[in-house]
């Protein structure tokens, strides 16, 4: 009976330790799926620029071509420049956009209830044609900082002084109307976002008819580096970088922590893989004589060793699947009913992939296979010419 409660021990301790590795492991995974999400909406999928990093002309072909091979594209100017209203100044990252290709690219131009709650115009509206008529919107933390409702007017200074003035050199100053105000769903780029028409970027920046890069989105956001990839071989004189490297640092901390949870919890299975040394070493004593009655008619050790292994492995294989069905139920029920929240509005994310349950399941055999490798050995010094001497 002590035995039979050893292994179930070993066996819950197993399950416990694949729930937990699986579920954290699910819960990395929403939390990459919202940030791609987030990023993707503000900063788009992918991204074409010059080789050498450089503003280029002839956009207006490329646009085309990536078009008709069924991608949406937009032209994008980027700009650091100030923004003043009153006696308030800040500022930002502005970027310059054809709105009639940019809204179909960037959920956060849309309205927000039609891409969640998290990203999307939270006040005025966002009409291309009257954004080209000196039109702004701005991030909802810059708007707050700056004071700014819809319908206000603001200045847009550049911080290089290139306007001759009867004093010297000026800065280029634009007097803009705000027609809408957007939520990004990160609160750095609320911060420091602004959107201003096309050429009013490329007349603050000198670029004439030039841009700084075209944005990128695909009908299949998941599939973006096969896709950056496959237009890095179409268009060989410009660079396709995929949204991983827009926030790089960010994107890099997620998968730092999704492994470095693993590892942590990996823990808790290497102490249910000592529970199942213990029980063998405890089993192959108890059993010492009989053991040494097998090998004396006739029975080899890789034999015995293989009927302790497939024990072992039994009990692994049962804890997987008991661990892998409990993780599972749970990832549903928080997927569909939203059980567990961050706060009022946000739901902890979840998104189980096949992957990790192979790997789990890979760590938990080989984790298991090193567990047993002491008892086995100890298997080759029962000496049964010894023991069958004693009991005679």
């Amino acid at each position: 009976m002590g035995i039979k409660k050893t292994h179930l021990l070993t066996l819950l301790g197993i399950a416990l330790g694949v729930m937990a590795l699986i579920t954290v492991s699910s819960v990395m995974n929403g939390f990459r799926e919202d940030i791609r999400q987030r990023i993707i909406g503000t900063l788009s999928e992918m991204r074409l620029s010059a080789v050498d990093n450089e503003p280029f002309a002839d956009y207006a072909t490329v646009v085309s071509a990536l078009q008709q091979r069924g991608y949406r594209a937009a032209p994008v100017v980027r700009a650091e420049l100030l923004l003043k209203h009153g006696a308030m100044t800040a500022p930002a990252v502005v970027f310059g956009i054809d709105p009639a290709l940019q809204k179909e690219m960037s959920p956060i131009l849309q309205a927000q209830n039609e891409y969640g709650s998290l990203q999307g115009i939270v006040a005025g509206s966002f009409d291309p044609e009257s954004f080209n008529q000196r039109g702004i919107a701005l991030g909802s933390g810059l708007a707050s900082d700056l004071g700014i409702y819809v319908g206000d007017e603001i200045q847009v200074i550049s911080p290089i002084f290139t306007e001759p003035g009867p004093f010297g050199l000026m800065p280029r100053v634009r007097v803009l109307q705000v027609k809408a105000i957007f939520a990004a769903g990160m609160p750095e780029y609320d911060q420091s976002f602004a959107y201003i028409p096309l050429s009013v970027a490329q007349d603050f920046n000198s670029y004439q008819d030039r841009v700084d890069y075209i944005e990128i989105r695909s009908d299949n956001p998941q599939q973006s580096i096969r896709h950056s990839r496959e237009l890095n071989n179409q268009f060989p004189g410009f660079k396709i970088d995929d949204w991983s490297s827009f926030d790089a640092s960010l994107y890099g901390a997620i998968r730092f922590e999704k492994f470095l949870m693993f590892v942590i919890l990996l823990f808790m299975f290497i102490i249910a893989s000592f529970n199942l040394t213990g029980s063998l070493l405890k089993l192959i004593s108890q059993k010492k004589q009989e053991l040494g009655l097998l090998k004396a008619l006739g029975y080899e050790d890789h034999e015995l060793r293989r009927l302790f292994l497939a024990q072992a492995m039994m009990l692994c294989t049962l804890g997987f699947i008991l661990g892998a069905l409990l993780s599972t139920v749970l990832l549903i029920l928080q997927d569909r009913f939203g059980i567990v929240k961050l706060d009022q509005a946000i739901i902890l994310p979840v998104q189980m992939q096949l992957s990790d349950f192979l790997v789990v399941g890979g760590v938990s055999y080989l984790l298991t296979w090193l567990s047993v490798l002491m008892p086995l050995n100890y298997l080759k010094k029962i000496n049964a010419v010894e023991l069958i001497r004693r009991n005679a």
